[in-house]
């Protein structure tokens, strides 16, 4: 009788390296601010994202493409020596995480069977729309400082926009950080939209499915 292979788990990885980078004070410190969005090690994940979910030559090379362009602009030293504003390192990491957060999300849904580690891959989609938005909302602040206000005129760095994206996706809304300007504030609202479709349709979707799917004891 021939042995059933099980499939080989891809995205439990993925997730638990995106749990670091939120949780590790030291990676969190590796990024230098909402210009200079990505360190090396912040690259790193969104990578592996891809490498799980794409089995397309032509996504992964595009994903390493957009990674390099989001290394080089980042790169303290490269960018003062071009003289790049720190919105082009900004806009070249949100492209970068954008589009890695698409091709994440896209393997997940695209799961012919849905598995305990295929919702581990809808929980790291999660996480990184959250890190993507977070990147966003530092695109708008290098662009006109003052859109993003933390309590107390606390400084506005990429460790803050972090913890704000978190806690719109999830709607809780603490105001300790505030989004000011329109363009802060329509991202702000398009992220709690989005967090809240995830969590009512595409996780509750693949739930459900799983339970149909385990056999009746």
């Amino acid at each position: 009788m021939a042995r059933v292979q099980r499939p080989r788990p891809q995205y439990f990885f993925v997730l638990i390296c995106l749990v670091l980078l939120l949780v590790l004070p030291a990676v969190v410190s590796a990024f230098a601010g909402p210009g200079r969005a990505l360190s090396l090690l912040g690259l790193l994940v969104p990578v592996l994202g891809v490498a799980a979910a794409s089995e397309t030559p032509r996504h992964r090379r595009t994903a390493v493409a957009l990674a390099v362009l989001c290394a080089v602009t980042n790169a303290e030293g490269l960018a003062h020596l071009t003289a790049l504003p720190p919105e082009v390192g900004a806009a070249a990491a949100l492209l970068f995480l954008a589009y890695t957060t698409y091709l994440l999300l896209n393997g997940v849904l695209r799961s012919r069977q849905v598995t305990s580690d295929v919702i581990a891959g809808a929980m790291a989609s999660y996480l990184m729309i959250g890190l993507t938005w977070a990147i966003a909302y530092g695109l708008v602040e290098t662009m006109a400082r003052g859109s993003i206000n933390a309590a107390g005129g606390a400084r506005v760095d990429l460790q803050t926009l972090v913890y704000f994206s978190y806690i719109t996706l999830m709607t809780i809304g603490y105001g300790d950080v505030t989004p000011v300007s329109a363009a802060a504030r329509v991202l702000a609202v398009l992220e709690g939209v989005i967090g809240m479709a995830f969590t009512t349709i595409i996780l509750a979707t693949l739930v459900a499915i799983l339970l149909r799917e385990k056999p009746k004891e």
